[in-house]
């Protein structure tokens, strides 16, 4: 066990990095508005890069870690962190801010791909599941704890928090570098071979479309449900933000309760409750109610976040032992696709129709992803992986 111990806490750093990186452009916003001197319409292409260098990062961590192992790629990954923390603190080039940017989405694809598949390995049975969703708390105190400090400092000393960041991004390259890792990986394995067998197992299939909506609908709290606060409910942006902050505190809780009391539950338990905690945010959202009813319906979606991603990625990591880093490969994929695509048709719905469509996606969202558990659920028992 001992063995084990520092390539998981080397693993929670990486993806706290990462849960900052996701966050950071948001919350250095106006300051970097104000260093460019960019509009609105250009602050906000920003945004655009980000998923593309995601969505890379996504698809290359698995193919190479199922084939080189996890060495390189996570301190290749931790290094790019540091660049892009490094690059939004001193450079002054818009250009190169752009650069910086795609350097989060690249190395937090990586990170956040390759730690999930090697908390896989380094777990047995339940828990797989536990420790990612520990792994996926950690992610949530980074993207909480960032806005945070900012917002409790002077701006002056913004760039300072983030050289600390990078140094600490740089390090923890330099630790993934040098630590043992206590598992063989399969050399032999030809990764694109493994595609006509990820479509044909369904329970598979199900589950990574499962997290095509699940991407989706964190996303589309991250990036819209500040707007709705202001806009359809009317309060301040300070109390939006707050909104947004307490859906990301629900996230934390959850995975802190999945982690400990309720770490014996049944995976697919945890996912019903997942659902059940979805509806119950969204009536709270929709009530003729008060600021802290709506906020308790932030906190309950959030909460209801939680399970997706540790559960899901537990299971395929069962599923797809000896490759898990092609299998979370492919899976990520999906989800960032489902994570561009249905952004995109909320911005044009909201573009046509307002904010107030907004509860009818999050609506839409949860009859979907309660469709497709249900799906998985009956494929669960039938599919059975040949690799041979």
């Amino acid at each position: 066990m001992k063995t084990k111990t520092i390539p998981f806490i080397a693993n929670f750093t990486g993806i706290f990095l990462f849960g900052i990186s996701m966050v950071i452009i948001g919350s250095l916003l106006p300051m970097l508005k104000t260093r460019f001197g960019m509009t609105d319409i250009a602050a906000g292409s920003l945004f655009s890069i980000l998923p593309i260098g995601l969505l890379v990062g996504s698809v290359l961590f698995g193919p190479v870690v199922d084939k080189f192992g996890y060495r390189w790629v996570l301190s290749t990954a931790s290094l790019l962190l540091a660049l892009g923390f490094f690059g939004i603190a001193h450079l002054h080039s818009i250009h190169w801010l752009r650069g910086s940017i795609f350097f989060f989405g690249l190395g937090g694809g990586i990170i956040n791909g390759s730690t999930s598949a090697l908390v896989s390995d380094l777990s047995e049975g339940k828990n797989k599941i536990i420790n990612l969703n520990w792994l996926g708390m950690f992610y949530g105190i980074g993207a909480f704890s960032m806005p945070m400090i900012l917002s409790r400092i002077n701006e002056m000393h913004y760039v300072t928090v983030i050289d600390v960041v990078s140094s600490i991004s740089l390090l923890i390259a330099v630790v993934f570098l040098l630590i043992d890792y206590p598992l063989t990986v399969q050399k032999e394995k030809i990764s694109i071979a493994l595609i006509p067998v990820f479509v044909r197992n369904k329970l598979f299939m199900a589950i990574c479309f499962y997290l095509f909506f699940q991407s989706a609908f964190e996303a589309i709290i991250n990036n819209w449900s500040v707007s709705f606060f202001i806009d359809r409910l009317g309060v301040p942006q300070s109390r939006a933000l707050v909104a947004l902050s307490v859906s990301i505190l629900g996230l934390v809780c959850m995975r802190i309760l999945t982690g400990s009391v309720l770490k014996n539950w049944y995976h697919f338990r945890l996912v019903r409750l997942s659902l059940l905690l979805f509806s119950s945010g969204l009536i709270c959202l929709v009530m003729p109610a008060s600021y802290y009813v709506h906020l308790l319906g932030m906190f309950l979606i959030g909460g209801g976040l939680a399970p997706g991603f540790p559960v899901m990625l537990g299971v395929i990591g069962e599923i797809f032992k000896e490759v898990s880093g092609t299998a979370f490969s492919f899976a990520m994929l999906i989800a960032l696709t489902g994570n561009i695509i249905i952004n995109y048709l909320t911005g044009i719905l909201t573009e046509n129709f307002g904010m107030s469509i907004y509860p009818y996606v999050i609506l839409t969202e949860i009859v979907m992803m309660l469709f497709i558990f249900l799906l998985i659920r009956k494929a669960d028992k039938r599919t059975k992986l040949n690799l041979t």
